[in-house]
């Protein structure tokens, strides 16, 4: 009887052991499979593309909606001067309250703001009724030092979508008669500023274009956003520079 009861438990050391080395052998062959995919996954990325990576265009939202207070430039419905020139201060005003947090309650709001900035561009920058992107930038710096405001030189798509997804808002120079929005009054204009405020997934951005009523939250396509970004380039607008003005909120 003692010899069966020692026979059982060598037998059940000696199965332990067996489990123990088979359990630890498969732990082993399991983390060199892992190590050796993430080495292939590596040899297969990019560089610049590598994991970790703080590339804002692998971790985009899909679609982005930012909320940013709308109006139309000619917040009354008159397009006679100063409204026919104020796409540059409409966008700085959406812009502007966006980045406090604040909205556009009505047309006498908007109006009023629209003015300001009007007699701060006419009075305090001297600057002309069109305004190039960096005067934009003067503009709303003039209104408040503390706003974060910086330009993009020749972006690309997949530069905007990143800021975008990470809540700064955009402010676009554009060749407005390239835009082909129906809703201009006809050619429409040679230069024109409107807001990015977001994007979706089957390429569009979504912007709050000041210049018609039915603007806010227009889709173009990507395309033809990035087709029709020129700066003003004094006058000669469909040579000017491709750039943008990206404001932080704060």
């Amino acid at each position: 009887m003692y010899m069966k009861r020692k026979q059982s438990i060598v037998i059940g050391i000696i199965t332990l052991i067996i489990v123990l080395i088979f359990f630890g052998a498969s732990r082993f062959a399991r983390h060199q499979e892992i190590k050796d995919a993430e080495n292939l996954l590596e040899r297969q990325l990019p560089p610049e593309t590598k994991l970790p990576t703080t590339n804002y265009s692998l971790l985009t939202t899909k679609e982005v909606n930012l909320p940013v207070p709308f109006t139309v430039q000619a917040p009354y419905g008159d397009w006679g001067m100063p409204y026919k020139e104020a796409c540059e201060e409409a966008s700085a005003l959406m812009a502007i309250r966006y980045v406090f947090g604040n909205n556009i309650e009505d047309k006498e709001d908007a109006d009023s703001a629209i003015k300001d900035l009007l007699r701060a561009n006419e009075v305090i920058l001297e600057y002309p009724v069109d305004q190039t992107l960096e005067q934009v930038k003067d503009l709303i710096i003039e209104i408040d030092t503390n706003i974060p405001v910086r330009i993009i030189e020749d972006p690309e798509v997949s530069d905007l979508k990143d800021e975008l997804a990470v809540g700064n808002v955009i402010i676009v120079p554009t060749a407005g008669r390239e835009l082909k929005n129906p809703f201009y009054t006809q050619p429409g204009p040679m230069y024109h500023m409107l807001v990015l405020r977001g994007y979706t997934e089957d390429g569009y951005f979504i912007t709050n274009d000041p210049g018609t009523k039915r603007g806010e939250g227009y889709l173009y396509k990507f395309e033809r956003i990035m087709n029709a970004m020129h700066d003003w380039n004094d006058g000669d607008v469909a040579s000017g520079g491709k750039r943008v003005l990206v404001v932080d909120p704060l």
